[in-house]
């Protein structure tokens, strides 16, 4: 009785830091948090706090000033530049593509607007994710032309059509950027945005560019860190180039709460969510962010949210702006896939910061079963599958299971990810994804009619899946 009379004697700030903090332990000590962590009310620090190295090599631990490379975050630094450009009169979010990229085809260029750009619906094909444009380069400086070459594919749907995410949305926007201002991104960046909301320790991360107490990003796989491959900046630039820390973020959060970037009117047209978005589902494309509603403590909530994942890096930032709130979770640790992890640990942060009851979470299914094929071979570890399922914080989907199959895969042991393709459709019957996968895996064993097989009831589960549809004309069928 004592003990519940001091938590309740406790004030609300820090009865939540003490939850936060417990959370955040755990999600460390499952080796799923090894960065920073702010969660914010009103403009206020409810916790902050650090987890894990900076660097690895150099046994450097993070600080909450350690600044990340925030990959796709940045789209919200650009979307901000262009309704800035819109409000000075030097463009309009009507205006075509062309007028500032004249390199596009005018099956495109004509056709595709800024504001198609900014929310995207332009259908015009995402280069991060085109089959084999990285191979072997993701370190080197790639020529515009590659870029172009890409993006004047045929459209892959009429421009307002639909929502489909795509890097190349934003490189176009970057340069629509430097030519409207005369001004590099990287400079525009800091005299429209960082300068004027005090956010010192965001940047640009140019390759020339020294930015202090900068996190290595580095790739988990089966339990084991290694360093992320190099990447040349300037490739993902206005889509993914900036560096900031999560005490920054918080900065940018309150400029947003006020009108210090960006005009009322112009914020309404940035947070209105104008299709739905192909990512989780849940929300919409707005302007740089994601934009929707999620019952929170019984209620509905306005949800203003991105996430980046890049090379060695997690990030992820949500607002809940009429209530004022705020999480904000950067990690250095990631190979370019949303893994659910930092999704989950949004949701713990969240309910604890609306005063919500949050149990501790369990070890992921894909940790526990990596862990057990390394201790008893594959053939025990799977057997004992469901077993390590109850331990488990049960996977809301087959991601997590698909990365460890790839995993091993990349490592000679393509018939251990089948394996655990196998009992993942199981699970997820109706993953389209991970048949696909399967199929992929089954190649590299040589097995062309079991590829077969898996492409097909990939496309049977998701009849827009191009790369099933590619593989079944290669493979005959």
């Amino acid at each position: 009785m004592i003990a519940l009379f001091l938590l309740a004697a406790m004030p609300a700030k820090a009865d939540r830091a003490v939850e936060l903090d417990r959370l955040a332990t755990r999600y460390h000590a499952l080796g799923q948090l090894d960065g920073s962590v702010l969660v914010a009310d009103r403009g206020s620090v409810i916790y902050h706090r650090a987890f894990g190295l900076a660097n690895r090599e150099w046994q450097i631990p993070h600080t909450t000033d350690t600044a990340f490379r925030v990959a796709s975050l940045t789209k919200q630094f650009t979307a901000t530049l262009v309704m800035q450009l819109a409000e000075q009169g030097k463009l309009r979010l009507d205006d075509r593509i062309g007028k500032f990229v004249p390199e596009l085809s005018p099956e495109i260029g004509n056709r595709v607007t800024l504001h198609h750009l900014l929310n995207h619906t332009s259908g015009i094909v995402d280069y991060a994710n085109y089959p084999g444009f990285w191979s072997n380069r993701l370190g080197e400086k790639v020529p515009k032309a590659d870029f172009l070459a890409i993006m004047n594919r045929p459209l892959e749907f009429e421009p307002g059509s639909q929502g489909h995410y795509s890097s190349s949305n934003y490189t176009l926007l970057g340069w629509v950027i430097e030519k409207q201002t005369g001004k590099t991104y990287s400079e525009a960046l800091d005299s429209m945005i960082l300068r004027p909301a005090g956010m010192r320790r965001t940047a640009y991360d140019a390759p020339d560019r020294i930015m202090p107490r900068k996190a290595s990003g580095y790739v988990r796989a089966l339990g084991q860190y290694r360093p992320a491959d190099p990447l040349w900046i300037p490739n993902i630039g206005a889509g993914g180039g900036v560096v900031s820390t999560t005490g920054d973020f918080l900065k940018l959060d309150r400029a947003l709460a006020g009108n210090a970037l960006l005009t009322p009117e112009s914020k309404r047209q940035m947070f209105t969510a104008y299709v739905k978005d192909d990512v989780w589902g849940d929300l919409g494309y707005g302007y740089g962010w994601l934009v929707g509603s999620r019952t929170i403590a019984g209620k509905s909530r306005l949800v203003h949210e991105h996430g980046g994942n890049g090379n060695g890096f997690r990030t992820l930032v949500t607002r809940y702006p009429e209530d004022g709130k705020l999480v904000v979770i950067f990690l250095n640790e990631g190979n370019g896939n949303k893994g659910p992890e930092i999704y989950k640990m949004r949701r713990d942060f969240t309910d604890v910061l609306y005063g919500q009851a949050v149990t501790l979470p369990k070890p992921s299914l894909h940790d526990l079963l990596a862990a057990e094929i390394h201790r008893a071979g594959d053939e025990a570890a799977l057997a004992h599958f469901d077993a390590l399922l109850a331990q488990s914080s049960q996977p809301e989907n087959g991601d997590g299971l698909n990365r460890l199959a790839y995993q091993y895969a990349e490592m000679g042991r393509a018939s251990t990810g089948i394996a655990i393709l196998q009992r993942a459709t199981a699970l997820f019957p109706r993953d389209g994804n991970l048949h696909d996968s399967m199929g992929e895996l089954y190649l590299l064993l040589g097995s062309n009619g079991n590829a077969r097989a898996a492409y097909q009831r990939a496309l049977e589960l998701d009849p827009d899946n191009g790369n099933a549809k590619e593989m079944l004309k290669k493979l005959g069928q």
